[in-house]
C-alpha cells in the first residue's frame, strides 16, 4: 500500500515539473495559440539593466507567456468559460445563441452605434451624384456593392443584452435609402442575402467566421459580374468552379473567430460548400475594362479568384484607400504604392469602373475618403490657376509652422518621397478639405435631410 502511495505521490509531483521541463528543455511540440497578440521579448541580462531593473520588468512578462505547456492550459481555461460559463474568452468576440459568433464591431454596426447621421450620408450619396455626369461623359463608371453583414443575416442569433440596445438608424439603412432614392448604381448584397437565405443550397454566411463562405462568395463575384456586363454592356469572362467540396470542418475565413477564441474542443455542425473556382474566358472579349476596387477585407476572395487580373484587364484594389494592390516589386523587394501619392486625374482616365466595395461595419465612411478626393477633384470651385495659388499658399504656411513642416519632413523620410513631393501632398489635401467645406455649405442648402 505504501508503494502504491509513494508511486502516487512521486506522479504526482512529476506531473507538477513537467511545464518547467518543457520550458527548459522541450520534449513536446505544443500547438501555438491563434490571434493577435504581441509576444513578450526576451531580455538580454546585463549589469545594467540587472540593477536598474529593467530585465526583472521584461522577464516578469517574458516568462509566464513561455511556461511549458501554457496554450494547453489556456485552451482548458478558455472551454470552461466558452461551454459552461458561456462567456466568449476573447473581448472582441460575441458569443450568440448555438454557438453563433459575431465581431463585436459588426454587432455595433448593425445596432446603430456608430451612424454618422442622414446629414454625412447624404452628402456621399449627392456628391457622387454629382460627379457623375462628369465621368459618364468620358465613358466611366461608378458602383456601389454593399457587402453582407453576418450579423444582419443571422441577427436571430445575436444575445438579447445586445439588441436592446438597436438605435432607430444604423448606416446601412440609411445608405441603402438614400442610394435607392439617388441616380447611383448599386448592389445590394447584405438584402439579396436575406431573400436567399431559406433559398440557398448551401450556406451563404458561417457561424464561425466574420465574412461570407466562399460558396456565398463565388455567388456574389458571379453576380456582380452579370450585373457589369449587362449594365454596362461588356463580355466579361465568367466565374466557374471545377467542383464544390462539402464539409463540416470550418476552413479559410471561415473560422477566422474560432481560432482566436483558442478552444481545446470545436464544434463542427454546419454543412460548408467550398468551389474551385477559375475564370471562363473562352467567350469573352480580348480586350478587357480595367477595374478600380477601393474597399474592405470582403473583397480579398474575389481579388484571390481573379476578378482584377482575369475578369478584367490589370485592376486595381486599394485596400482601405490606403494601400494598392497588387504589389510592385524593384531589385526583388516590394515597392508599397500608397493612393495618397496618385493623381485623380490621371486615376480616371487609367480605369473604366470604380467599385466601392464595404461591408456595413465599414459604412461609416463610404469610399473611405475616396469620394472626397474624386468630387473636390472633378467639380472644383476654382480654376486650375487659382488651385495652383492655394496649393503654394499652403506650402508656405506649412514651412511658417515648425511642428507641421516637421511632421511632413518625417512623412517624406517614411514614404521614401522627395520633401516638395510630400509639401505639395499635404497642401493638396488641405486644399481638398477647403473645397469640401464649401461643397458642405451649398449641399447643406438642398435640405438633404428631407430626401
Amino acid at each position: 500500500m505504501k508503494i502504491i502511495k509513494y508511486i502516487l505521490f512521486i506522479g504526482f509531483v512529476g506531473i507538477l515539473f513537467l511545464p518547467l521541463l518543457q520550458s527548459i528543455y522541450p520534449f513536446y511540440k505544443e500547438i501555438p495559440l491563434r490571434g493577435e497578440f504581441v509576444p513578450a521579448p526576451k531580455s538580454e541580462l546585463s549589469v545594467e539593466n540587472w540593477f536598474n531593473g529593467s530585465f526583472q520588468s521584461v522577464e516578469e512578462k517574458y516568462r509566464p507567456e513561455h511556461t511549458g505547456f501554457r496554450p494547453f492550459f489556456v485552451r482548458i481555461y478558455n472551454q470552461i468559460n466558452y461551454s459552461l460559463l458561456a462567456n466568449s474568452p476573447n473581448k472582441n468576440i460575441v458569443l450568440g445563441k448555438n454557438d453563433y459568433l459575431f465581431d463585436t464591431k459588426h454587432v455595433n454596426a448593425y445596432l446603430g452605434k456608430d451612424f454618422v447621421g442622414d446629414e454625412e450620408i447624404g452628402l456621399k450619396v449627392l456628391k457622387l451624384e454629382n460627379v457623375l455626369d462628369t465621368l459618364k461623359s468620358l465613358n466611366k463608371q461608378i458602383l456601389v456593392v454593399l457587402a453582407p453583414s453576418k450579423v444582419r443575416y443571422f441577427s436571430e442569433y445575436i444575445p438579447e443584452r445586445y439588441l436592446i440596445q438597436k438605435k432607430d438608424k444604423s448606416n446601412y439603412e440609411q445608405l441603402a435609402k438614400q442610394l435607392s432614392k439617388s441616380k447611383v448604381q448599386y448592389i445590394d448584397f447584405s438584402a439579396w442575402f436575406l431573400s436567399q437565405k431559406q433559398k440557398s443550397k448551401y450556406s451563404l454566411m458561417n457561424k464561425f467566421g466574420i465574412h461570407w463562405t466562399k460558396y456565398g462568395e463565388y455567388v456574389a463575384m458571379d453576380s456582380l459580374i452579370n450585373y457589369m456586363s449587362e449594365k454596362y454592356n461588356w463580355n466579361l469572362p465568367k466565374a466557374r468552379y471545377r467542383k464544390l467540396t462539402l464539409t463540416h470542418t470550418p476552413q479559410f475565413t471561415d473560422r477566422d473567430m474560432l481560432d482566436p477564441l483558442n478552444l481545446l474542443l470545436q464544434k463542427d455542425d454546419q454543412l460548408l460548400a467550398y468551389p474551385d473556382v477559375y475564370i471562363d474566358t473562352t467567350k469573352a472579349d480580348k480586350k478587357r475594362p480595367r477595374i478600380l476596387v477601393v474597399g474592405d477585407s470582403f473583397y480579398w476572395g474575389m481579388y484571390y479568384w481573379g476578378m482584377c487580373n482575369e475578369v478584367f484587364d490589370r485592376g486595381e484594389f486599394w485596400y482601405y484607400n490606403r494601400v494598392v494592390y497588387p504589389e510592385i516589386f524593384e531589385n526583388g523587394k516590394i515597392v508599397q504604392r500608397e493612393p495618397m501619392f496618385t493623381d485623380m486625374h490621371k486615376i480616371i482616365d487609367k480605369f473604366d469602373v470604380i467599385v466601392f466595395f464595404q461591408t456595413e461595419q465599414n459604412l461609416n465612411d463610404l469610399g473611405f475618403s475616396f469620394i472626397e478626393r474624386l468630387y473636390a477633384s472633378f467639380l472644383p470651385n476654382i480654376n486650375e490657376e487659382e488651385k495652383e495659388i492655394r496649393i503654394k499658399y499652403y506650402i508656405e504656411l506649412i514651412k511658417k509652422d515648425p511642428k507641421w513642416y516637421e511632421s511632413v519632413k518625417e512623412k517624406a523620410k517614411k514614404w521614401n518621397k522627395p520633401l516638395e513631393e510630400a509639401l505639395r501632398i499635404d497642401a493638396t489635401y488641405m486644399l481638398e478639405q477647403e473645397q469640401d467645406a464649401k461643397i458642405k455649405q451649398e449641399i447643406k442648402a438642398q435640405k438633404i435631410s428631407d430626401r
